[in-house]
């Protein structure tokens, strides 16, 4: 007999061993949480596994935490310093660890490219951290990335802290399993066991490394142990020798899938559309190796929560002609149309396309998108007059030079270029809510509900707070709206407060 028959006999025996257990009812004795609740949960801090293996932690010292003299704050770690950010350095002092970590989770998100690069700029600051957060905050922004699909900021922001503890290791897991790139983090689960006090992993790494036959003993182990639910041995043991459940239905999808799951169930040919999945389960279906239609889902999905670049989604709408038509073929037809009138420079021609790929887009929730890709060329052109008014309006929204003067423009679209030239627009051009924005951006204090928070140098949350106000747009309340663009200012991001302000204004206008 072979050694992958041997083994396949001896994985078969350990499962019907194992079943007993699964047969009477029993709970397994520790059922860890693990990968990824990180990825759509709004709690404040994972708790720590229930039942480590084969790991004996060190005493706490009376709650003391030891670091070594000249150490840098590991939860203080960023990507960006305060001073380039423009943001305080002591920005989150001040503040109770729980509620900034909900906060954090709990953020909408933006359709206004200068939101989310707000809130990006917010998480990726390297500032201290408030008194006894310890890892909460710095584990509550990773899983604000992960949330909107930012996985690589959210690895590099990992690997700068050092993912050496299980509740960094996991999300560092999550990631690298996500990005096909889980062997760097097997390899360190492999150095230091510790990271993991969990069968699962530990078991999907020895295969990983070519140790069947260790791996179907530890699942073997685990399942005598109750430490895995009878769901994940069974994909486990799908996952080391497929052949044995050959014939046998699948049993049903596990819910929520995690990005084990996820790998495990790709790789006995049963993947997982990630249409309904969380967004950081996307990056997956930007390989080369999936379907043209979702990669461009996928893309879509990235790019309108600020996760992927646009000049990546264009390469993917262009990668080939539309196979059909509706739906998404629609849009790529649109988006490709335009983008030939554009390079061969015929105004009238972009004139006649411009409306079909701009009433795709918006239906779509890409129409900043759309102004990002092609606003600085087509202000560029010499184009008929309405169709170079709605040019200018789509620069404006992507922060690019303008040619029009204000006076040839219609009054809203006038009074947006005014205040994204850093003037104080007269006159009611902008509507109730124009005028909040702008005075917002005129004031030079801090409005008076965000003044207790600001007073006790409670910036960050004062912050994460307006921005939440500004998620719904135009459809904010004025008020609202233009105290929450005041506070922008006041804590250092002027530029994106003004260019958030022409979006909201430009972006779906309210009538």
């Amino acid at each position: 007999m072979g050694h992958k028959a041997s083994w396949g006999l001896f994985l078969a025996g350990a499962l019907c061993a194992g079943s007993a257990w699964a047969q009477d009812g029993t709970a397994p004795l520790s059922v860890i949480p693990w990968l990824s609740e990180t990825l759509d949960r709004t709690d404040s801090v994972a708790a720590a596994p229930s039942a480590p293996v084969a790991v004996t932690p060190l005493p706490d010292r009376d709650g003391i935490t030891v670091v070594p003299l000249g150490a840098p704050d590991r939860a203080a770690t960023g990507l960006i310093s305060a001073q380039r950010a423009g943001l305080p350095s002591d920005l989150w002092q001040g503040t109770d660890p729980a509620d900034l970590a909900n906060l954090l989770r709990s953020m909408p998100v933006h359709s206004q490219p200068a939101l989310q690069e707000a809130l990006s700029r917010l998480i990726l600051t390297e500032a201290a951290p408030p008194k006894g957060a310890r890892d909460a905050l710095l584990l509550a922004r990773i899983d604000a990335l992960l949330i909107r699909g930012a996985l690589e900021p959210a690895q590099a922001l990992l690997e700068r802290a050092g993912p050496d503890t299980p509740d960094l290791f996991r999300r560092w897991f999550d990631i690298l399993l996500l990005s096909g790139t889980e062997d760097r983090a097997c390899a360190t689960l492999a150095a230091k066991p510790e990271l993991s006090p969990n069968y699962e992993t530990r078991v999907f790494c020895l295969a990983r490394s070519g140790r069947w036959h260790t791996a179907a003993l530890t699942l073997e182990t685990a399942t005598a142990l109750g430490r895995v639910t009878p769901d994940m041995r069974d994909r486990l043991a799908r996952f080391l020798d497929p052949d044995i459940f050959e014939g046998e239905p699948m049993p049903p999808l596990p819910d929520p899938i995690t990005p084990l799951d996820f790998r495990l169930l790709e790789a006995v040919g049963e993947p997982v559309p990630t249409s309904r999945l969380p967004l950081a389960f996307a990056q997956t279906d930007l390989r080369h190796i999936i379907g043209w239609k979702s990669q461009i889902e996928a893309a879509e999905r990235l790019t309108r929560s600020g996760a992927l670049a646009t000049n990546r989604l264009l390469g993917i709408y262009t990668a080939r002609q539309p196979a059909a038509s509706g739906g998404v073929w629609d849009r790529v037809a649109a988006v490709q149309a335009l983008d030939i009138a554009i390079t061969a420079g015929h105004p009238d021609v972009v004139a006649a396309r411009l409306p079909a790929a701009i009433e795709a887009m918006r239906a779509a929730g890409l129409e900043a998108v759309l102004d990002d890709l092609f606003g600085a060329r087509l202000a560029r052109l010499d184009l008929p007059p309405q169709s170079a008014q709605i040019a200018h309006a789509m620069a404006l929204i992507a922060q690019a030079p303008t040619r029009l003067p204000i006076n040839a423009l219609p009054a809203r679209l006038a009074f947006a270029t005014a205040l994204a030239r850093g003037e104080n627009p007269q006159g009611a051009g902008g509507g109730v809510l124009g005028a909040a924005l702008r005075d917002g951006l005129m004031r030079d204090d801090v409005p008076e509900r965000y003044a207790p928070l600001v007073a006790r140098k409670r910036w960050g949350e004062a912050l994460l707070r307006a921005l939440d106000t500004l998620s719904t747009g135009a459809l904010t309340d004025p008020q609202d709206a233009g105290d929450a663009i005041a506070l922008m200012a006041q804590v250092g991001l002027d530029d994106l407060a003004r260019q958030a302000a022409v979006q909201i204004l430009l972006l779906d206008p309210t009538p």
